[in-house]
């Protein structure tokens, strides 16, 4: 029997389907293939293994989220909207790409003068190129517990982004990907990245509200990277306290290829966070990282799979956070080691510092070997505020807020370096430092 809140996305779509793009093409089938998987397996629990920290079938229910309209007339950013991260990025010459509760906004969005080899375009204008099609209708060997939010996504996407680098290509500048949330109401998209042979790109993904309180942002990425590929990629998570985020990622690397990926969740109020990176070529290399800066109730799960199926490739994750209040933060990971994956490293890490009482921390990091040559480590610490560290540094004259703000600074910096941009990372920086002036750091409750 379908649950309820599935049964209402399923709902949704059987009165959308007709304006939902690729509606009379091979796209209509998957799309009900999609339908039929959502309802046998319905949304995922807290009995699920890999969601048993984040009941996202008891959350969508509570939420009871409606399609966010199309959203008309202009777009207004509050200060609150800039100051929490809307607005970042922008001193940085980027191409830019603006989606406002979901659909492409054109007159907000830059996408001329790209270099030749380079395609930007809108989700629907490609759904009739053969990579593509490919790159969508593509299954991933590791079938995770649970996946319908996948399903959930192919269902119902109504917009999204396709890039598509060519081969010996490198984009002159960042392509920024701006999410905006306008009005309340749940939001499907899809992004699609494909870089060939050689070909390098950087991407920026910013999550923000422009007004909206209570919506839902649904969204997978599909990237694939040929041989000798490289993309650097960082996304912002910045809203509003209500707003409740799920987001896949899916990677696949051939031969000597590099994805750098980088996390900063600032704000919203409950949001899951799915990686999953298949190495389909030797000697290739992916780097996972993150940090997060939590407050409030707010809740992230980050949940990460490395699946080193071939010899002489390179992962490496790792996620720190800082948790106030009544905050939760969830890290889960897995390294999968299959039998043929000789000489493989691996490494996990995630390290959390609760400024609270009521604040929590799950940790989850996970090896699974099947290989004997393998360099592979993973590892978990939890902790507060130094206090010998702090009580130095109230000795120096230094008072007590601004004292534990450098402790918490130092303690996110080596997160934060490892974004893969210098100029956004030093924005990233400044955002952190705007989350300790805003009042986000409650003295009296740090242990």
């Amino acid at each position: 029997m379908t649950d309820a809140t599935a049964q209402s996305f399923i709902d949704t779509f059987e009165r959308e389907r007709a304006s939902l793009p690729g509606a009379d093409g091979w796209l209509a089938a998957r799309r009900e293939a999609a339908v039929r998987e959502l309802a046998d397996a319905g949304l995922p629990h807290r009995r699920l293994e890999d969601w048993k920290y984040t009941d996202l079938r008891d959350v969508l229910e509570k939420a009871a989220f409606t399609p966010a309209p199309v959203h008309q007339g202009a777009v207004f950013l509050s200060e609150e909207d800039t100051r929490n991260g809307a607005a970042l990025f922008h001193a940085i010459d980027r191409y830019k790409i603006v989606f406002v509760n979901g659909r492409l906004n054109r007159a907000l969005s830059d996408m001329e003068d790209l270099p030749e080899g380079v395609v930007l375009k809108p989700f629907a204008d490609v759904l009739g190129e053969a990579w593509t099609k490919a790159l969508i209708e593509r299954r991933f060997e590791i079938n995770w517990q649970a996946q319908s939010v996948s399903a959930l996504n192919m269902a119902l996407m109504a917009d999204g982004v396709a890039l598509h680098v060519e081969e010996g290509v490198t984009l002159d500048k960042p392509v920024h990907l701006i999410f905006l949330a306008a009005d309340d109401g749940a939001s499907h998209m899809r992004t699609l990245v494909r870089l060939e042979k050689q070909a390098q790109a950087t991407v920026f993904e910013t999550h923000a509200s422009a007004g909206a309180a209570h919506y839902f942002v649904d969204l997978v990425t599909e990237v694939s990277l040929g041989v000798g590929a490289t993309l650097n990629h960082i996304k912002l998570q910045d809203e509003a306290e209500d707003a409740v985020h799920l987001a896949t990622m899916r990677a696949a690397l051939a031969d000597e290829a590099k994805l750098d990926s980088f996390t900063m969740i600032a704000g919203g109020g409950v949001s899951r966070g799915q990686t999953f990176v298949e190495f389909e070529g030797r000697a290739a290399e992916a780097h996972v990282n993150g940090a997060y800066a939590l407050r409030g109730k707010q809740h992230a799960d980050q949940f990460c799979v490395v699946d080193h199926a071939v010899p002489e490739c390179n992962s490496h994750t790792h996620f720190k956070g800082v948790l106030d209040d009544e905050s939760q933060g969830i890290f889960q990971g897995k390294v999968v080691v299959r039998p043929d994956a000789q000489q493989t490293d691996g490494r996990q890490m995630t390290n959390a510092l609760l400024l609270s009482r009521d604040a929590s921390i799950n940790a989850k990091p996970e090896l699974e070997i099947y290989a004997d040559d393998v360099q592979c480590a993973h590892g978990s610490t939890i902790g507060e505020l130094d206090k010998d560290a702090l009580f130095y540094l109230r000795s120096r004259g230094i008072d007590e807020m601004t004292a534990r703000q450098l402790l918490i600074s130092a303690f996110l910096d080596e997160a934060l370096d490892y974004a893969p941009h210098e100029e956004a990372r030093a924005e990233l920086k400044a955002l952190v430092a705007g989350w300790f002036e805003a009042g986000n750091l409650s003295a009296e409750d740090i242990l």
